[in-house]
């Protein structure tokens, strides 16, 4: 009974009943049961009450005047097809059950009133309105804890946890709306550096910072600042004419208020550098951005705007190709040294620069400097390399010919290589007298040194050296001082533009000159017809290399 009692006085009721003395003996009886109780006197006015409030339980006779209880029950089962309702019925009145039933009534209480049969019907029913408002209030609280989840989700999901500008993922989503984006991609320079010397709690100090910054900036604007990574953050807009125009000033002021942002700390403060790339109207325009990013870090610049000029991408997708293409080569033995003719100015061959030919693939031999820039940084070129030059010293030990071989900074570097080199001459009787090694010009002191020594390692097995693309920087000079080769090979621009260009003639003329002056022979490359020969010839060129002489053969 305390049960009932407890639950029930929870229980919002609307009593309906017409009989005045059925009605006053039944209400006091209800409230031992129910404090919040509504009182009908017949079925128009019950609901006419249900209408203007909420409930939990009717209880309602079924003869009533003006509407009948059925007839009130149709109506609110209109509004409310939930509302547990118990009807008062009598004996009699059993013609009624299959209506009450189909109206989905929950109980029936005889008349007259049974104390112990209502408590039954009234205790069935007030635990099921218990179940009922138990399973919604743990229905709300998950769809609460279902919102905040959902919420707290999308916030991560959206916005930058550390520095609560938005998120690569919304960048992505926000890009997608916009027909004519502009991108600006900022990087903060040597942030690990921060991180390294200050620890990674004062690098995040500086990348909120940093992001408030960008905020600031662009408030009042249509610009959103996201951050795509961990020291890399993103301003994106729609472009307009005023960007078209413009884009390097609004860059420029950009960079003038940098200047003021600092990091405070309690005994010292940081002030960073930052590298901008910006892109707009390309079809990838994030991707374009990067490629301007690339670019001003790599030529030492605050900022780069895209244009096809520096984009590398046709380089790599070119990288792609040689690379599978070399490693193909090698895996069939498909890989073949070409011989290139060098001849004196009568025409007749001096000796020959081995060249790279891969069959199948090549129309014609090819010189290194068309494909290995390209594979020079995968396992391919190693075995590529060593491929060709082993396979041309062969042809150099059985046979009379003199052969050149070509030798680049990644080479010289490159110890175990040259072990087998030397231990070649070393085993080979005087065929360094016959062998000579074209070295790329470098820059940079430690690489001349390198060279260096590596000219005096194999100038021991009598091998000549050429120093080769010469002419085309002033320290050219300097390092033709310290190397002294036996030969200069001028840079093949050059001497392709003597016939339309004075200049390149007159320092192609200074530079034989200066060789021949230091006792070092002088070879034109890149000779393609019979008129640049004259004029090299009438120079003093020693020796000459070209198609007007022969393309490179397969065989000697």
């Amino acid at each position: 009974m305390k049960d009932i009692i407890k639950i029930s006085k929870t229980l919002k009721l609307l009593y309906v009943e017409d009989d005045e003395e059925s009605r006053v003996s039944t209400l006091e009886m209800l409230k031992n049961f129910f404090d919040d109780i509504s009182v009908a006197v017949d079925g128009q006015e019950a609901l006419e009450i249900f209408k203007e409030n909420e409930f939990d339980l009717i209880i309602s006779d079924i003869n009533m005047p003006r509407l009948t209880g059925i007839e009130m029950l149709e109506e609110i089962r209109s509004f409310d097809t939930e509302i547990p309702v118990l009807i008062f019925s009598a004996y009699n009145e059993v013609r009624y059950f299959i209506e009450t039933i189909k109206l989905g009534v929950d109980g029936y209480i005889l008349k007259p009133l049974e104390f112990s049969q209502f408590i039954l019907v009234l205790k069935k029913t007030s635990e099921k309105i218990k179940l009922k408002k138990e399973i919604a209030k743990r229905q709300k609280s998950l769809e609460e804890d279902v919102y905040e989840r959902t919420k707290e989700l999308y916030e991560k999901l959206h916005y930058d946890d550390l520095t609560g500008v938005l998120s690569r993922y919304s960048f992505f989503q926000d890009i997608q709306k916009i027909d004519t984006p502009i991108v600006f991609i900022i990087d903060i320079d040597k942030f690990k550096i921060i991180n390294e010397v200050y620890t990674t709690t004062v690098g995040s100090q500086v990348l909120k910072e940093f992001a408030r910054f960008l905020l600031e900036y662009v408030a009042g604007t249509t610009s959103k600042v996201y951050r795509l990574s961990s020291d890399e953050f993103t301003v994106l807009d729609r472009v307009n004419e005023e960007d078209i125009k413009n884009s390097k000033e609004r860059i420029n002021a950009f960079f003038k208020k940098l200047k003021n942002f600092r990091v405070e700390l309690k005994n010292d403060s940081i002030v960073i550098d930052v590298t901008l790339g910006c892109a707009m109207l390309q079809d990838n325009v994030l991707d374009s951005a990067n490629i301007a990013l690339d670019f001003a870090k790599k030529s030492n610049l605050e900022y780069a705007i895209y244009t096809k000029e520096i984009d590398s991408r046709e380089d790599q997708k070119n990288a792609l190709i040689w690379r599978k293409e070399v490693k193909s080569a090698i895996d069939s033995d498909k890989v073949i040294p070409f011989y290139s003719p060098v001849v004196n100015s009568s025409s007749k061959v001096i000796h020959y620069e081995t060249v790279i030919y891969i069959e199948d693939f090549c129309k014609e031999p090819h010189l290194p400097l068309d494909f290995l820039d390209f594979i020079s940084k995968t396992k391919s070129y190693d075995k590529l390399l060593q491929i060709i030059t082993f396979k041309a010293f062969k042809v150099l030990g059985s046979s009379d010919k003199i052969l050149s071989f070509s030798f680049r900074d990644i080479d010289i570097n490159n110890g175990i290589f040259l072990d087998k080199i030397e231990l070649f001459f070393k085993n080979s009787k005087n065929l360094g007298k016959r062998a000579i090694f074209e070295i790329a010009k470098s820059s940079g002191k430690e690489n001349y040194t390198r060279i260096t020594k590596f000219i005096k390692r194999f100038r021991q097995y009598g091998i000549k050296i050429i120093i080769n693309d010469f002419g085309t920087t002033l320290c050219d000079y300097q390092y033709i001082l310290e190397i002294q080769p036996e030969y200069l090979k001028i840079d093949g621009f050059l001497v392709e533009n003597i016939e339309k260009d004075i200049k390149s003639y007159s320092l192609v003329k200074a530079i034989v000159q200066f060789s021949h002056e230091l006792d070092i022979k002088v070879i034109a490359q890149s000779v393609y017809n019979k008129k640049t020969f004259s004029m090299l010839r009438n120079i003093d060129v020693d020796e000459y290399q070209g198609d007007y002489f022969s393309k490179p053969l397969k065989s000697l």
